[in-house]
């Protein structure tokens, strides 16, 4: 038993060390652990049954709220029966407290501390963790909670009355937590405020086990046989009846073994108490002992497995975090290039697939920049009368004779133009995809290490970003180039093949070329004999120059896509970091050290890791010397 209950005991001054308590929002090891939780209203006598469980006066007293914060009590029974008492707390280090008053001025004084430090003057959820060690005590741990209330007094705040509800509900809710319900016998049931919050959590019963104070002073002619019987209100595990001293048996002096003498008395010369077992403080200490000797047993597989598991979780995160920096300069630079290597794996990768990736550089090519060349205002450069006035604009004094050459190029080099800014704006979100590859790179698995170390990370990005605006003012040239080219030196032979084909385009015996315009037409199923002969003269060099256009654009929508892969996706894909790699060779150890500085906060969020997984280790420890 003694170890049993020990085993807890020890896992729950873990659980302090590791700042858990049932208010944690995490599934932890606390609410693994079976523990006793005394819930009551205030002046319910809930302190004097605690007391009376140790068998000395440690819980401070007074009017109003003097419990304000849970104390988790820890009993643990020494072998010696001539071995001295004592108490210890976990805020205290080792220091021992061998007199009880003093106990009692330290759960005050430490109230008062935290409640000043919180900015509170009312009640606080963090609990107080105190060990004694006797002789004379169970094998058990409780809680007790600071008394319930249903009005706020003595210049309290009106929101304590949900506070201590709010408090108290959130240790008990969990389904390993055992409900001590301590009600007043001299008061009705139905206004219990500790069965009526047992109920909430607990409505079956199946946890909570009731205590039955002031049962001495409850009215002439009344008893409370039916309830401890379980008559009247039924709980899995029953009822307990007990007799605390009063405040006139405190104030002269009365010892708790007369106490205990002066409850025997009572029940036993009582015909309604005499013949039950379920009476007295020895039975309730002996009750609650073997009770939670009981639910510990059971939960113990339960409480080994989370253990294993919450380690193995543990290590997985501190693996993924990476492990302490290596000292010396070629460690520090080895592992900056090896976290250069995975971003640029990363960003490759990306790049190749997937929807966010090559996937949105690829519908920049198909869709958008198609859609754009698509949508430009070609047909206002050709209508009829822009097509005269560009004509004579360009023949000057003299108008050509056969052919407005000088027509032609100049309407050729305003829809050219007009091919510009489409190639441009596919080139600038081909390049906007990539910067946010680079981000999306860095967030991967693969790239987590990089979360460490906020310098070296922001240089990369900052070269990354650098790479690719260099690529991009090179495939800026590029498709500038081809423009450029195709405005440049225009394909005569074209010409020469429609003027040639005009000859024969209404004879049926040859073949016809497949000249097409801008609006997918072909050439020569154009009629211009139902023209005036001014606008038929127009009309085919509108035609004519829509059909060179059309070839233009279609080449255009074929290589702007092959410069902007070949100037800007492929050598970022080899050499996205290269320049940061060759720079970073030649820095010396501070500049690499500070590079890969790790920030405060992943710091402190390893240590918090590795704090956890050796008293959880520790913990895995206990419960393997147990079994």
């Amino acid at each position: 038993m003694e170890r049993v209950v020990g085993l807890v005991n020890r896992l729950q001054q873990i659980c302090s060390n590791l700042g858990e308590t049932a208010l944690s929002d995490d599934v932890l090891l606390w609410n693994k652990l079976p523990t006793i939780v005394v819930i009551g209203g205030q002046s319910s006598g809930k302190s004097s049954v605690l007391e009376a469980v140790v068998g000395r006066d440690f819980l401070p007293r007074g009017t109003g709220i003097v419990t304000k914060r849970p104390l988790v009590l820890q009993l643990v029974k020494l072998e010696d029966p001539k071995a001295e008492e004592y108490g210890e707390f976990a805020h205290a280090g080792n220091k021992r407290w061998p007199n009880f008053s003093d106990i009692m001025g330290e759960i005050d004084a430490e109230t008062a501390r935290h409640l000043k430090k919180m900015g509170t003057k009312a009640v606080s959820p963090d609990p107080i963790y105190l060990t004694v060690y006797s002789p004379n005590v169970p094998n058990l741990t409780m809680v007790d909670m600071p008394g319930l209330t249903k009005v706020a007094i003595d210049g309290q705040p009106a929101s304590i009355v949900q506070e201590l509800d709010d408090m108290a509900r959130q240790y008990i809710k969990g389904e390993n937590a055992i409900i001590l319900a301590v009600t007043p016998a001299n008061a009705d049931l139905a206004n219990s405020d500790a069965l009526r919050m047992a109920r909430e959590v607990d409505p079956s019963g199946e946890r909570t086990i009731g205590v039955l104070t002031k049962i001495d002073i409850m009215d002439r002619g009344t008893d409370c046989r039916d309830v401890l019987l379980g008559k009247t209100l039924r709980l899995k595990h029953g009822w307990v009846a007990v007799i605390n001293r009063g405040q006139a048996d405190l104030n002269g002096k009365m010892s708790m073994k007369d106490a205990r003498s002066r409850e025997k008395d009572f029940f036993l010369g009582r015909p309604e108490y005499a013949d039950l077992s379920n009476i007295g403080t020895g039975y309730l200490a002996e009750k609650l002992s073997q009770h939670l000797i009981a639910e510990i047993m059971k939960q113990l597989p339960s409480i080994s497995s989370f253990i294993d598991q919450s380690i193995a979780k543990l290590e997985k995160e501190l693996k993924d975090m990476g492990g302490d920096i290596k000292e010396g300069r070629g460690s520090l630079l080895h592992l900056i290039l090896t976290l250069c290597r995975k971003l640029e794996e990363a960003f490759a990768k990306i790049v190749d697939g997937g929807r966010d990736g090559g996937e949105k550089i690829l519908e920049v090519f198909e869709v958008k920049l198609k859609e754009a060349i698509s949508k430009l205002p070609f047909q206002k450069i050709l209508t009829l009368k822009n097509v005269q006035q560009v004509v004579n604009e360009a023949d000057g004094y003299q108008p050509h004779i056969i052919a407005p050459e000088n027509g032609y190029r100049r309407l050729i080099e305003t829809g050219l133009e007009l091919l510009r800014e489409p190639a441009f704006n596919a080139i600038e979100m081909v390049h906007q995809i990539m910067k946010h590859i680079v981000t999306m790179a860095i967030a991967t698995p693969e790239c987590a290490d990089l979360a460490r170390f906020f310098n070296l990370k922001a240089e990369l990005i900052n070269h990354a970003s650098l790479t690719l605006d260099k690529l991009r003012k090179e495939s800026d040239t590029m498709v500038r180039t081809l423009v450029d080219m195709e405005a440049s030196y225009l394909s005569a032979s074209f010409f020469r093949e429609i003027v040639a084909a005009e000859s024969y385009s209404y004879d049926s015996t040859r073949p016809k070329p497949g000249f097409v315009t801008l609006n997918g037409e072909l050439l020569f199923e154009r009629r211009y004999d139902q023209l005036p002969p001014n606008d038929a003269h127009l009309q085919r060099i509108a035609d004519h120059v829509s059909s060179y256009l059309q070839i233009v654009r279609s080449q255009l929508l074929a290589t702007v896509p092959k410069a902007v892969v070949h100037c800007m996706v492929v050598p970022a894909k080899q050499g996205l970091l290269e320049e940061f790699q060759e720079e970073v060779a030649g820095k010396d150890d501070p500049q690499l050290r500070r590079l890969i500085n790790e920030s405060e906060e992943i710091v402190e969020q390893r240590d918090t890791l590795r704090k956890r997984l050796t008293m959880l280790q520790r913990a895995a420890k206990e419960l393997a010397a147990f079994v």
